[in-house]
């Protein structure tokens, strides 16, 4: 039997097949640029069309001057685009895939443009930004369902198999299906159409008219709130009303169900590691009942083909929808169908690449070097030249890398570990409440290295003598970095506790419960990012009371926004004290002086236990210096400390280029 045989089964989707149940959901990539269709822009559907998906679904396409955000949302409301549409349309079905189009517009969430007017369904602001949009009337309500269908009908001359409506997430379209966003009261609200009767004319409007425009064999999508997570929105019950009603006109061939909008409810929108595998399957299973026969898809923190196989055999989706999983592995579904899921990129939910791209960079990944580039579905490393002897001193991530990736080259590599076990710092992550699945990328390197043949050198901190033994070609230092002390702290202040050590320690007292400690800890937090704020669940855990002091204004300046909400969410459940704009300067006889970084006024903490610090780290780099003549190439945190991303793509560079 094949692998996975309910998930790599066909599925009829309006009157066009597709080959799997496999779907690359609509991906903001940002690799548009000054609204047009770039090289990049179309390889990330094709690749991902060559590595086996079946549905693919296009990022926001805008159908409206009016919905024009930044640049790097590509428009197709003009014939800017028309070229790279067919390009990409040909190319998606030739490699065997449906590509379908998400046609987009914000309606009150239109935050980037200086004059391009945000317009709304009702008077209310949006939840993000408090921005009050200009209220449609009907006429404008009407000519913007003309423009979906216009967008549709260029998609439809240019190949696309069909479109997508995205109507999650709080944009226009959900805009006038949720009854908390849409107060109207005429024939597009609860006022005059009666109730969903009403909310629902617009999407109904869009879908009719395509339909008349491209026929029958044109498949028309459509993306709505599955629980929008607001008193008075869209709940469970109201989108199975709503998926009823949209489902009887027949002009919809699928649906897709997000969680969320732009209030703190956008957690959910991409659920990270602290939500179970699968944490929304439920609701596309409540969702096929009220669909009658039309396709559901299934979405939200979907990553391992075991977890795909189950939704589809088990009824919760006839599709299933992973963008995470894509991003890491453009070939997900071509290993996944032949058994090879343990050479799938992991990925990890932490969301790192939907905090890029929501800070306006173009989409990455941690360890996917070849995101968007020609070949990518197909990635391969070249055979080295000469086949040399490298020494790898550091097993973390970015010496994970390098050294699987230069053994997979031919060359003969040995890797350095201080630890037993490899991983570095990323294994104390992994360490932390809910950030086990941290480990995923640490194993994936592990089997990479195990495969090629990496000879392994671990528990002992490797010197110079140790390295120049192997009599290497080349070497390559990934030696890492650690936490300094609190620059303005008393130089002769009672001793503070680094994070990482307190995390080393706590991972060897498994078990433990809230209070195991007891008393009170501060935890002196420059760094921002999430491993320091699992370090806080962990003390907070393990402390009666935990007070976090920043010198920034706020807090986890460093992670994803819906990520960010999580963090927000954990702390103030757990009772943490969260003082701001305070710098760390004395500790002693377990009193705590911090100081207002504005007014430079005092705090005094009494009866403070445990003061924890997680800073700027410095460069373990001693070793740079030290191997004569031979040459050394530092990487990872050893030679800038950043992020993983950095760590990895350094790693994989440097072992794809000796």
């Amino acid at each position: 039997m094949a692998a996975y045989p309910n998930l790599f089964s066909p599925l009829k989707i309006g009157t066009r097949q597709s080959r799997n149940r496999v779907a690359v959901p609509a991906t903001l990539t940002n690799f548009g640029q000054g609204n047009r269709i770039t090289d990049r822009w179309q390889n990330y559907l094709i690749e991902r069309a060559k590595g086996g998906a079946g549905l693919i679904v296009s990022e926001i396409i805008a159908v409206d001057p009016e919905a024009i955000a930044h640049g790097a949302v590509v428009t197709g409301f003009d014939d800017r685009n028309d070229g790279g549409f067919r390009q990409v349309a040909a190319a998606v079905h030739d490699a065997g895939a449906l590509l379908v189009g998400q046609l987009w517009h914000p309606g009150r969430q239109q935050l980037w443009h200086p004059t391009k007017s945000p317009m709304g369904v009702s008077e209310q602001p949006d939840a993000l930004s408090w921005t009050v949009p200009h209220v449609m009337s009907a006429d404008q309500v009407a000519r913007v369902a003309a423009a979906y269908v216009a967008v549709a009908e260029r998609l439809h001359r240019c190949g696309f198999a069909g479109i997508e409506l995205h109507g999650a997430h709080g944009y226009l379209i959900g805009q006038f299906l949720s009854p908390w966003s849409n107060t109207r009261d005429d024939d597009y609200g609860d006022g005059g159409g009666g109730g969903i009767e009403g909310r629902t004319r617009f999407a109904r409007d869009i879908a009719s008219g395509i339909r008349r425009t491209c026929g029958a064999d044109f498949i028309i999508g459509l993306k709505m709130p599955g629980d929008e997570g607001v008193p008075g929105g869209i709940d469970v019950d109201e989108a199975a009303r709503l998926t009823e009603r949209l489902a009887d006109t027949k002009n919809f061939d699928y649906f897709a169900y997000g969680q969320g909008n732009f209030t703190l409810s956008l957690e959910t929108h991409v659920p990270d590691l602290h939500f179970r595998p699968g944490h929304f399957k439920d609701i596309p299973k409540r969702m096929r009942a009220a669909a009658g026969g039309i396709p559901v898809m299934a979405l939200g923190r979907i990553g391992e083909p075991d977890l795909a196989e189950t939704i589809v055999a088990e009824g919760y989706g006839d599709l299933v929808g992973m963008t995470r999983a894509h991003i890491a592995d453009a070939a997900w579904a071509r290993k996944a169908e032949a058994g090879r899921a343990e050479d799938i990129r992991p990925t990890v939910f932490d969301n790192w690449a939907w905090g890029e791209i929501h800070a306006g960079k173009p989409l990455a990944e941690h360890h996917n070097p070849y995101l968007g580039l020609v070949g990518e579905a197909d990635a391969s490393l070249p055979p080295a030249d000469a086949p040399k002897t490298i020494a790898v001193v550091g097993a973390g991530p970015a010496g994970l890398e390098a050294a699987w990736v230069a053994a997979a080259r031919g060359h003969r590599v040995t890797l350095f570990g201080a630890s037993a076990d490899m991983g570095g710092k990323l294994a104390l992550d992994c360490q932390l409440p809910a950030r086990s699945e941290i480990a995923k990328i640490i194993a994936y390197q592990k089997r990479m290295a195990d495969r090629h043949g990496v000879s392994l050198m671990l528990g002992r901190e490797a010197g110079a003598e140790d390295v120049l033994r192997l009599i290497p070609d080349v070497i390559v230092l990934a030696t890492g970095a650690g936490l300094r002390r609190p620059m303005n702290l008393a130089a002769d202040a009672d001793g503070v506790t680094d994070g990482l050590a307190f995390i080393r320690d706590q991972a060897m007292k498994k078990g433990k419960k809230r209070g195991a400690i007891g008393g009170t800890a501060v935890l002196f937090d420059q760094d921002h990012g999430p491993t320091t704020y699992g370090l806080a669940d962990m003390l907070a855990d393990r402390f009666e009371r935990l007070i976090l002091i920043t010198p920034r204004p706020g807090i986890a300046q460093n992670v994803n926004y819906c990520s960010a909400i999580g963090v927000h969410r954990r702390l103030h459940g757990a009772g943490v004290e969260i003082l701001p704009s305070h710098d760390l300067i004395d500790y002693r006889g377990g009193d705590v002086i911090c100081r207002n970084v504005f007014t430079d006024e005092n705090k005094t903490l009494n009866a403070i236990d445990e003061v924890v610090f997680a800073t700027p780290r410095l460069a373990n780099d001693a070793l740079a210096d030290a191997f004569g003549a031979i040459p050394v190439h530092s990487i990872g945190d050893c030679l800038s400390p950043r992020n993983l991303m950095a760590a990895i793509h350094g790693g994989h560079i440097v072992g794809a280029a000796l």
